[in-house]
């Protein structure tokens, strides 16, 4: 299975709530072109899956990454209250692990926050080595028990 994380885009800093912070324009923007280089980067091959966290940041961030992929990937994309940011690294694995059964080589994206982004990471990969700034992107190829980063691609 190859597991895509992203972390949102730039937010804004000031909102009601930490659930109600959007994206900032240079947010949308990198959103969108870190979006365009994973759809090249994926070679034509789509995104199984899409799970989003229900944040507004996040949530935008899916709405450039889906401008990106040509409006394809609304069908494939659902919101999991379990990848805000701390959220549990176990539900993730314990998800991804059932969806393995059925789709040993799908291609699924996580679009989450700090610091579960890097949590996810080393829970498939024993340490993380990415640096989350925003909009950042690691791709990792699990086979069931243990994974490695195979890409990092920073805005």
């Amino acid at each position: 299975m190859r597991i895509i994380v992203m972390r949102h885009g730039e937010a804004e800093m000031l909102a009601p709530s930490d659930k109600d912070r959007h994206l900032t324009q240079f947010g949308k923007t990198s959103s969108f072109q870190q979006s365009q280089w994973l759809k090249t980067w994926l070679n034509s091959t789509a995104l199984d899956k899409v799970i989003v966290s229900p944040y507004a940041r996040a949530l935008e961030t899916f709405e450039q990454i889906n401008a990106a992929f040509g409006q394809s990937l609304t069908s494939r994309a659902e919101t999991w209250d379990a990848i805000t940011p701390y959220g549990n690294t176990d539900l993730v694995r314990n998800y991804l692990e059932t969806l393995a059964e059925d789709q040993e080589d799908a291609s699924i994206l996580l679009v989450s926050h700090l610091p579960l982004v890097g949590e996810i990471v080393t829970e498939f990969c024993g340490r993380n080595t990415v640096s989350f700034h925003p909009a950042t992107i690691a791709c990792i190829d699990w086979d069931g028990e243990t994974g490695k980063v195979i890409e990092i691609k920073y805005p």
